[in-house]
């Protein structure tokens, strides 16, 4: 009897067969990355909300004040039309704040082991930089520092915030799963047992572990500095000066969000969404961002030399966004566009950013939109319209 003949795959049906494969795998490779992006995008939405959350618990146990960690009368009385850095030492010296005494005055830096086993708690040192004690510090005007654009409105991991986050500045939900120049820097804090990562700019001589000219390592997400101030700052008809008015700095309450649905709370700081170009922008020569070490010798850079693009730098970014009425989503910068033109003007065009608004003269492309940051009527105004 004979044996059936085995029968082996040709040449070309092999070939077939591995174009299949092939094809297939092109097919789904998009697919996996694509879900991969959006599970991200979750994460981040997941993130701001915690944030969004912690912020609210502090405004709640201060009667619905929004964090800003600088006085409310910082420019009330003589101090109005001082330079920033002239009213806090006056209002420091006045209330015998830190370093003059024992009140704190600005962003406080939670805890790190230090001399042994002692734990020992840091504030931001504001004579030095007073962008710790303001919500924004301008391009021009009276309140600004060589540290434009800087300001408590990056950091809601400050520990007073952070303390309705498990207590941790470090907190993974601050830093968005995209920001990878960040999240690199950030490895070997992690770990670190303590709830602050002293980087190369730490004034108390402690070994850095984070290469930036900041004391404190900024969140992923920043609040909208605008809304931080009092709405008269930001008023339609004219820009004033925070320290021009004695009420500058008086915290706006969450309640006053009159579009609370339209009126951006935080967003993502840096364009982490639908990002073509290099992770570090290519215009940031000749600013604070790379060229300053904040006076203490350490390195340049805010993340060792890189700082990426930020939110308003493409029309392709679409940066993840918390709202005052607790929703998230997010906005793309061309419709953010569109939407600031049909609605007359949503950003201020008249502060000391002058009409360039938030950096974007260091931008990756044509995208005008300074919204979130420089809102016209602050926290009364909106960023956003219905569609």
């Amino acid at each position: 009897m004979k044996r059936p003949i085995a029968r082996a795959f040709t040449i070309v049906e092999l070939l077939v067969v591995v174009s299949i494969i092939a094809l297939l795998i092109g097919i789904l490779l998009p697919a996996i990355g694509k879900a991969r992006d959006t599970a991200k995008v979750g994460q981040s939405k997941s993130n701001i909300r915690n944030v969004m959350v912690a912020l609210q618990q502090y405004a709640a146990t201060w009667n619905g004040t929004q964090f800003t960690a600088g006085p409310p009368n910082l420019s009330a009385g003589d101090r109005a039309g001082m330079q920033l850095s002239a009213a806090i030492g006056a209002w420091a010296s006045a209330n015998g704040a830190y370093p003059y005494g024992n009140q704190p005055l600005g962003i406080v830096l939670g805890e790190i082991p230090y001399g042994g086993t002692a734990a020992v708690a840091f504030w931001n040192a504001t004579s030095n930089h007073p962008e710790s004690a303001t919500p924004y510090t301008f391009q021009g005007g009276l309140t600004t520092s060589d540290r434009p654009g800087l300001g408590t409105w990056r950091f809601p991991n400050a520990a007073q915030v952070a303390e309705y986050l498990d207590g941790d500045l470090l907190n993974k939900a601050y830093f968005a799963p995209k920001d990878l120049v960040v999240l690199r820097e950030l490895e070997v804090c992690f770990e670190f047992p303590a709830t602050f990562c002293p980087t190369s700019s730490n004034p108390w001589g402690i070994t850095p572990r984070v290469q930036s000219n900041m004391i404190l390592v900024p969140s992923s997400y920043t609040m909208s500095p605008a809304a931080m101030f009092h709405p008269a700052v930001f008023a339609r008809d004219a820009f004033k000066d925070p320290m021009s008015i004695p009420s500058g700095f008086r915290s706006p309450t969450i309640a006053q969000a009159q579009h609370s649905s339209l009126k951006s709370w935080l967003m993502e700081h840096h364009w982490l969404q639908n990002r073509t170009s290099q992770e570090c922008g290519l215009n940031w020569g000749g600013t604070w961002f790379l060229t300053d070490d904040g006076g203490y010798g350490g390195t340049p850079g805010c993340w060792n030399g890189c700082e990426p693009f930020h939110f308003n730098h493409s029309y392709k970014s679409a940066p993840v966004t918390a709202y005052y009425d607790m929703h998230t989503g997010t906005i793309e910068m061309a419709e953010a566009e569109r939407m600031d033109d049909a609605a007359g003007g949503i950003w201020s065009r008249d502060t000391g950013d002058g009409s360039n608004g938030y950096w974007m003269d260091r931008g990756s492309d044509w995208t005008a939109w300074s919204g979130h940051v420089l809102t016209t009527d602050g926290i009364k105004g909106r960023d956003f319209v219905a569609k």
